[in-house]
C-alpha cells in the first residue's frame, strides 16, 4: 500500500496542477470570446456601416443626376443640389472607411481604386450636364458615368460590393461560434470537472486514513470549482451579443449586394440612409458595450484557479505536517 505521506504529496501536486490547468483552459476560451466585441465595435462594425452608407449615397447620387439630366431644370452650368448632397455623403463615408479598414492591404488598394473612379465619375456627370444642350454628347457622357458606377466586376458599386464581402467575412470570423471555438469551450467546460473529481477522490482517501470526516479547505475548493459555471454563462451572453451585432450589420449591408444604380427614382434623402446606418451603429454599440462588464471579470478565472490550488495546499498541508514520517 502506498505510504500516507507519499499519497498526500501526490494528491497535493495533482490538485495544484489540475486546478491551474483548468483555469488556463477556461481563461483561454473566455478571453477568446471577450476580446472580440471591442474589435467588432471599434473597427469592423464602423467599416461595414460606412461602406453601406457610401454605397447607398452613391446609388442615390447617380439616380438624382440622371433625373436632373432628364428634367427641364438642367442649365448646363452646375449639378443638381440633391446630387451634390448625396455625393458629399458618399465622400464622407469613403473617408471614414479609410480610417477603419479591416480588409487588409487588398482592401486598401480597392478603396483607393474606388476613390479614383469616383473622381472620374464626377467628371463624367459634370460633362454630361455641361453639354446638356448637345443631346448626343450629353448622353455619351451620361452613359460613361453609368458604366463607371454600374459596370460589373470593375465598376464602383461592384468594387464596393467586393470590399463589403471581405468586411462581412471578417465580421463572421470575429463573431461566429465556429467549430474550433466550440471545441475550445467543450474543453473549458470539462476542465474544472477533472480537479473536482480529484478533490472528491482526495476527500474520500483522507476519510479512510484520518479521523476528520470532511476537510473544510477541500470543500471550499470544490465550491470555487462549481462556481466556474458563472464564466461560462457570461461568455454565452457575450456570444449572444456578438450574434445580435452580426445580424444588425448584415441586415444593413446584405440587401445592398449586387444592387445597381438603375432604379426609377432615388430611394430617399441621404439622411434616411444615414439614419439606418446610425440606428445599426447604435444598436451594435449598445449590445457590445453590455459585454464590457464580463470582459473585466476575466481576472476572476486565474484568481479562482489560484484559490483552488491554495485551498488544496492548505487542506493537505495540515495532514502532511501531522504525518511526518513515511509509512
Amino acid at each position: 500500500m502506498i505510504g500516507t505521506r507519499r499519497l498526500l504529496v501526490a494528491q497535493l501536486v495533482s490538485l495544484v496542477v489540475l486546478a491551474l490547468l483548468a483555469a488556463a483552459v477556461l481563461f483561454a476560451a473566455y478571453d477568446d470570446t471577450h476580446r472580440r466585441p471591442a474589435a467588432v465595435r471599434d473597427r469592423t462594425a464602423p467599416a461595414v456601416l460606412e461602406v453601406a452608407a457610401a454605397r447607398g449615397a452613391l446609388v442615390d447620387a447617380h439616380l438624382a443626376a440622371r433625373d436632373h439630366l432628364a428634367s427641364e431644370l438642367v442649365d448646363g452650368t452646375s449639378t443638381d443640389e440633391t446630387y451634390r448632397t448625396y455625393m458629399a455623403a458618399a465622400t464622407q463615408s469613403l473617408s471614414q472607411i479609410a480610417d477603419r479598414q479591416v480588409a487588409g492591404e487588398e482592401g486598401k488598394r480597392e478603396l483607393s481604386t474606388v476613390i479614383a473612379l469616383l473622381m472620374v465619375y464626377q467628371e463624367a456627370v459634370a460633362r454630361a450636364i455641361e453639354h446638356a444642350e448637345d443631346e448626343a454628347l450629353s448622353e455619351a457622357w451620361s452613359a460613361s458615368a453609368d458604366t463607371i458606377i454600374n459596370r460589373g466586376g470593375t465598376g464602383i458599386l461592384s468594387r464596393l460590393d467586393g470590399l463589403q464581402r471581405d468586411q462581412l467575412r471578417r465580421l463572421r470570423e470575429q463573431t461566429e461560434f465556429t467549430d474550433a471555438r466550440r471545441e475550445l469551450w467543450r474543453a473549458a467546460v470539462a476542465a474544472p470537472l477533472v480537479p473536482l473529481l480529484a478533490l472528491a477522490v482526495a476527500q474520500w482517501q483522507l476519510q479512510r486514513r484520518f479521523p476528520q470526516r470532511l476537510n473544510p479547505f477541500l470543500l471550499l475548493a470544490c465550491a470555487v470549482l462549481l462556481a466556474s459555471w458563472l464564466p461560462v454563462r457570461w461568455a454565452q451572453d457575450t456570444q449572444n451579443g456578438l450574434d445580435e451585432a452580426r445580424r444588425e450589420l448584415v441586415a444593413v449591408a446584405g440587401p445592398q449586394q449586387g444592387t445597381k444604380a438603375r432604379g426609377e427614382a432615388p430611394r430617399g434623402e441621404p439622411e434616411e440612409t444615414r439614419a439606418a446606418v446610425t440606428g445599426a451603429r447604435t444598436g451594435v454599440e449598445e449590445v457590445l458595450d453590455a459585454t464590457s462588464g464580463s470582459e473585466r471579470r476575466a481576472v476572476l478565472i486565474p484568481l479562482g484557479g489560484a484559490a483552488v490550488a491554495l485551498l488544496s495546499w492548505a487542506g493537505l498541508q495540515r495532514h502532511l505536517s501531522q504525518y511526518r514520517f513515511r509509512s
